[in-house]
């Protein structure tokens, strides 16, 4: 993709708060969102091969909404974890087979997708979550429930589609 369409992408995200880039092929995190870290409210790069997510998506610290759907993303950083603000995060259809020790500090959480990954328990760390609504896990290989599930304060939990 040309950095003019990139460009222009970025001087959209400046005046909207969101930054939208979805099925392009990216192979990365566009490092010029670090420009943008104190307004951006909303990234959508689904449908991409992003492999690994930067450190610097900590520094994002007005973040709503993140969406990462069906990239190639096997692991996500802690710094993920600082984003306080954040409400709705969509991984669905990633490699992903646990979550960062510090995932419960996102305590604004309240939609969290994590369908078609290869998670095999029931992440411990959602039970410290308090706001969350929706939790998706379906489509992984899930084999067991554990019993913190029960402190989960989710309203809806999708287990569909695993080995429970």
């Amino acid at each position: 993709m040309g950095n003019s369409a990139l460009k222009a992408h970025l001087e959209t995200a400046q005046k909207t708060g969101v930054f939208q880039l979805t099925g392009k092929g990216l192979t990365e995190f566009p490092e010029d969102l670090q420009k943008l870290t104190s307004n951006l409210r909303t990234i959508d790069l689904s449908n991409n091969k992003i492999e690994l997510l930067p450190p610097l998506i900590g520094k994002f610290s007005f973040l709503k909404s993140l969406a990462l759907n069906n990239n190639k993303l096997s692991a996500l950083p802690e710094e993920l974890c600082k984003l306080k603000k954040l409400e709705t995060l969509h991984l669905n259809g990633n490699h992903l087979r646990q979550l960062p020790a510090a995932f419960g500090q996102l305590s604004a959480l309240k939609t969290l997708s994590l369908s078609g990954n290869q998670l095999r328990t029931v992440p411990t760390q959602l039970s410290g979550l308090r706001h969350l609504d929706v939790v998706d896990l379906s489509k992984n290989q899930i084999q067991n429930v554990p019993d913190t599930v029960g402190e989960l304060q989710a309203i809806e939990l999708n287990l569909n589609q695993n080995q429970v």
